[in-house]
């Protein structure tokens, strides 16, 4: 991959990564030609829920290693998406960051739009959960 991949993730996929030492997702963020991403919404998002000293460990050093873009001031998304409040931050700032691809794992509010280009000003947006992304992953190596 000879651009830098822009891959954004919902706080619950920072949150598992951190949370589980083994996550087979942390390989992502030793991937060549990927740009780790998130916000500063959904980086206090897992903040608020560390339960103890080692996670919270664990995922500084994981932000530590992530582009955290700012949050926008305006919660415009693409035309047709409806989400409710606390997902609309998470998709905006994807959107705003240029991100190729979000990363997800809230079936509930993301599952009409996985995997499937949704149109942004800036290019297009595929929204995915973690295991599929990473096999696509390796099909583009």
């Amino acid at each position: 991959m000879p651009d830098p991949l822009y891959v954004f993730l919902d706080s619950n996929i920072i949150f598992s990564a951190a949370y589980k030492c083994d996550s087979g997702f942390l390989e992502l963020w030793n991937t060549p030609g990927i740009l780790v991403m998130s916000s500063l919404y959904a980086a206090n998002e897992v903040r608020r829920n560390c339960r103890n000293e080692q996670h919270l460990k664990r995922l500084e050093a994981l932000l530590e290693q992530t582009m955290i873009v700012s949050d926008p001031l305006q919660d415009a998304l693409p035309s047709g998406i409806e989400l409710p409040a606390k997902d609309r931050p998470i998709l905006a700032s994807a959107v705003n960051a240029g991100a190729a691809f979000l990363i997800t794992g809230d079936r509930n509010h993301f599952a009409q739009w996985m995997n499937r280009p949704i149109k942004t000003r800036y290019g297009s947006l595929i929204i995915m959960e973690p295991r599929p992304f990473m096999n696509l992953l390796k099909t583009l190596e």
